[in-house]
Order: structure tokens, then sequence, then C-alpha cells
């Protein structure tokens, strides 16, 4: 699709804050991937494939973590070691393992 054209569509049919005309945008969307279930088979795979990457991201994440605060030799209590698990978000762990490298315990490096 040239470039043109998707811009075209996107400004036609984009997100509006309008919640009549989103409304109707979002019902447009499910007729078309109703009559396309391979093209909607396709967006949820591609889908799940970003969440399953992001997921493993943030896994790797909290390993690298947790090994910078045993390389340190600062122990993780139960409540930590549940504020890691729980910690849904990327950036936030990257900063606690730079914090981790210099923190005086393992609570500093996750404040």
């Amino acid at each position: 699709m040239r470039a043109w054209t998707r811009e075209d569509l996107k400004r036609r049919f984009g997100r509006s804050d309008d919640p009549e005309i989103e409304a109707r945008r979002q019902w447009i969307l499910k007729v078309l991937l109703e009559d396309s279930p391979e093209v909607k088979a396709r967006l949820i795979e591609e889908e799940c494939i970003k969440r399953g990457q992001q997921q493993g991201r943030l896994i790797q994440a909290r390993a690298s973590l947790r090994r910078v605060l045993a390389r340190r030799g600062l122990a993780l209590s139960a409540a930590l070691e549940a504020q890691i698990d729980g910690c849904s978000e990327l950036a936030t762990l990257e900063r606690w393992i730079d914090q981790a490298m210099t923190a005086a315990s393992a609570g500093e490096a996750l404040a």
C-alpha cells in the first residue's frame, strides 16, 4: 500500500475523540474483521507475539535485577520479592537495576 493511501485511510478512519464517530469506526472495523477471518487471526497472532516479547523482556529484567542484587550481597525480603514480581513496567525495572548497582540496601534499590 502506498504511503499516501495509508495516511489517507488513517485520516479518514483514525481514532476520534467524538464518541459517536469512534463507535461507528469500531463497528466498521468489527464488520470488516468478521468478513476477513484470516486478517483477524493474523492480527491476533501479531498481538500475542508482541505481548510474549514484552513478557519475555519483563522476565529478563526481573532476573537481571535479582542477579545484580545477589552479586552485591543485598538480600531481598518477601515483600521486595513480591514488589519485583508485581512490577509490569520495563522502565521501572530498568531504573531499579541501575539503582541496584550502587544502593546500600535492596530496599533502597527498589525505591
